[in-house]
């Protein structure tokens, strides 16, 4: 029984992190007065350049990175930025 509990908290964690079925994190507003966003690319299958590229789709004329924060096993990333 407890090896059946171990592997569902082990599988559950690993789907975490792999981002499958293909779901794309929104980019959320945070100031919208000043164009500020942010976004998630976390998983295996995403990166920073996804990461980058919802930003050039929300930003046009091109953007200034305000903070860029990874957890230390890679696993999600955050992009905050300001459009120009």
């Amino acid at each position: 029984m407890k090896f059946l509990i171990v592997l569902v908290a082990f599988l559950s964690a690993c789907a975490q992190l792999t981002n499958s079925g293909g779901y794309v994190s929104p980019v959320k507003v945070i100031d919208a007065k000043q164009k500020i966003y942010s976004n998630l690319c976390s998983g295996t299958v995403e990166d920073w350049g996804n990461c980058g590229d919802r930003a050039n789709q929300t930003c046009p004329n091109g953007y200034e990175i305000i903070k860029k924060i990874q957890d230390p096993v890679g696993a999600k990333r955050e992009l905050t930025f300001r459009c120009k």
